[in-house]
């Protein structure tokens, strides 16, 4: 695990120097990736499965990021399984196969300037984890 530091631009992202053991990580950056300045991992193909394992919440500020960058971007942490952009905003949501994959991304990325516009990342909140509100049938008196 000494090469992840190197792997990832030196941990200049902060932090990434504590993170060991992501055995999916590959092991060369890319040249660059023309979206953005941060040291990215090569590209990596599409997950084959459709479970998901995390889903991070996105927001651009000033503008939008359009699907083609964000895919370029995010497809470099292994097992994306889709991008969903809220049609006419500047969020979404990226869903991975596997956590770490996630967690890289979020940590490398959280932040990060992306085709002129500052991205944040946080971890989406899972549909069944009981935080939400209980539906009911009832009409509203």
């Amino acid at each position: 695990s000494s090469g992840i530091n190197a792997e990832y631009g030196g941990g200049s992202a902060g932090g990434y120097e504590g993170y060991h053991g992501y055995s999916s990580v590959p092991q060369q950056v890319a040249s660059g990736c023309p979206y953005t300045d941060v040291a990215l991992p090569s590209p990596q193909a599409y997950s084959m499965s459709k479970i998901c394992k995390a889903r991070l919440f996105f927001v651009s500020a000033p503008g939008k990021i359009g699907q083609e960058v964000l895919s370029d971007v995010f497809c470099r942490f292994s097992d994306l399984i889709d991008i969903q952009i809220i049609t006419g905003t500047a969020y979404g949501y990226i869903r991975y196969g596997i956590k770490e994959s996630a967690d890289a991304a979020k940590m490398l990325l959280d932040g990060a300037n992306v085709a002129g516009n500052v991205i944040r990342l946080s971890f989406a909140d899972d549909d069944n984890s009981g935080n939400k509100r209980a539906k009911t049938d009832h009409p509203m008196i």
